[in-house]
């Protein structure tokens, strides 16, 4: 049975829910709700209202839309100490996007009558939730922005140097861990538009590409590739 005891055990071993929970009054910590998700879940399905604020306690989440025609668009994977659920939470909202584990995920979940007295009372929470908001649409303008101006291979070119950036060694044989299926849907376009992108490249001998993952070979000549595409 969960007592309070999980919540703040949750809070004291995860720095990022502890940035978010750590001046949530009593009444409202003891409200707290903790929920495991299968991989393969759907947490959240668009369309849809849901009477919760959610926030990840581990693994990764896929937030994503589909459309009248069955065109996926993944909008961003969301991982430790993100919150789902509060552009919705305050009027009730149907849910712009679907979540889904993409692996097992445990969040922590707070009923809407809660979440709205937590606001009212905790500047902590007022003060986390509006520079995060502010940093997230600051990104999708700028990620709306590239997407407008920019070519296909500009954008798929940026997204394996900003993921090779993240590795260490980030020079030579960096994997990628995506699907070119995932791709597609990251950029919502057809996996063969993604598939000639990642021959031009292949071909180069910058990346080499299998069923589960991309490899970058060589990051400066995908970098030279990246300016180039600037301009086509």
């Amino acid at each position: 049975m969960m007592t309070i005891h999980n919540i703040i055990d949750i809070i004291e071993k995860n720095a990022e829910i502890f940035k978010i929970l750590k001046d949530c009054p009593y009444e409202i910590l003891k409200q707290w709700e903790i929920k495991d998700y299968a991989k393969g879940t759907v947490i959240c399905n668009q369309g849809e209202v849901y009477d919760y604020f959610y926030i990840i306690v581990s693994g990764s989440v896929d937030v994503y839309i589909v459309a009248e025609n069955g065109k996926k668009y993944s909008q961003a994977v969301y991982t430790r100490g993100y919150y789902i659920g509060e552009l919705e939470i305050f009027d009730k909202k149907p849910y712009i996007c679907s979540v889904q584990a993409l692996s097992p995920v445990k969040i922590l979940r707070l009923k809407r009558e809660y979440f709205l007295k937590w606001i009212e009372i905790d500047k902590n929470i007022n003060n986390y939730v509006m520079h995060t908001l502010c940093k997230q649409f600051y990104n999708l303008s700028k990620k709306a922005g590239e997407d407008t101006l920019y070519s296909l291979k500009n954008r798929v070119c940026n997204y394996l140097i900003s993921v090779g950036y993240k590795n260490p060694n980030y020079k030579k044989n960096i994997i990628v861990n995506i699907e070119k299926k995932q791709l597609s849907e990251k950029f919502a376009v057809t996996q063969r538009s993604i598939n000639r992108i990642l021959q031009f490249l292949k071909e180069k001998n910058i990346i080499d590409v299998n069923n589960t993952c991309i490899i970058i070979k060589d990051m400066d000549e995908l970098i030279k590739e990246e300016k180039k595409s600037r301009f086509e």
